[in-house]
């Protein structure tokens, strides 16, 4: 009997000292834009596909083979969406989140944009402000102002020359977060703004974009774009950072 009720003490002890699993971040909730990238131009959210030009498969930061897809500045590569609904944001709320391996910042690079060079423009995710570093170029719908009345951008991520690196732009309608593999990088004010994002037909596009009036091209490799139309908190990601 003391040998049942001391194992019954001993098996109360571990338990009480086992901690549950922490809750996984919500990383799926809101999301309108997914682009895996795996060997394909697919946004799964609607399906819809992608036309590329001058883009290869190539490993990802897992190494495994034809999961990301590579891009050139001399072949003009791109995969172009056309009107993506997903990708434009109404307000001053959302996440944008990709992993990209720049190859190069001698000139400057564009990952992704959803913008016509003369109008209609959303934003655009490049170098233009800065060749060391990715941030969130915002033009007005019609080139007049920035959206955030600021130009340029007070936030950024630093690039990390070929290596994979997880960037992360956060807005929750008050302040934009830039993030570098799950470190948060710098913030900026969004009230100084007077302006919003609007939905335009403009194309979304992987591989171009550029400041109004310019188009520039990606050096690199590109992997699993996600958009959100809500601000992921700091676990999320770090969540996303690590996957």
């Amino acid at each position: 009997m003391k040998f049942h009720f001391a194992i019954s003490i001993m098996l109360l002890t571990i338990s009480a000292c086992v901690k549950p699993p922490k809750e996984l971040p919500d990383v799926t909730t809101s999301l309108v834009v997914n682009i895996p990238l795996d060997g394909n131009a697919i946004e799964t959210i609607s399906n819809q596909l992608g036309i590329s030009n001058n883009v290869t498969p190539t490993a990802n930061r897992h190494q495994e083979l034809g999961k990301a897809m590579m891009f050139h500045v001399v072949d003009s590569s791109l995969i172009n969406f056309g009107d993506l609904p997903g990708a434009s944001f109404t307000g001053n709320q959302f996440t944008i989140s990709c992993w990209v391996r720049v190859m190069d910042t001698s000139q400057t690079i564009a990952v992704l944009s959803k913008r016509g060079p003369f109008g209609p423009f959303e934003y655009s995710l490049d170098t233009y402000f800065g060749r060391e570093r990715l941030t969130l170029d915002n033009w007005e719908h019609q080139g007049g102002s920035t959206v955030y009345g600021v130009d340029p951008l007070d936030a950024g991520a630093p690039i990390r020359l070929n290596t994979w690196q997880h960037i992360a732009f956060v807005a929750d309608g008050l302040v934009l977060r830039v993030y570098s593999d799950g470190v948060l990088q710098s913030g900026l004010d969004l009230r100084q703004g007077q302006h919003k994002f609007i939905d335009t037909d403009a194309n979304f596009i992987i591989g171009n974009g550029g400041a109004w009036a310019k188009s520039h091209y990606f050096n690199g490799a590109i992997d699993d774009i996600k958009m959100y139309n809500r601000a992921l908190n700091a676990d999320a990601i770090n969540y996303l950072a690590k996957l």
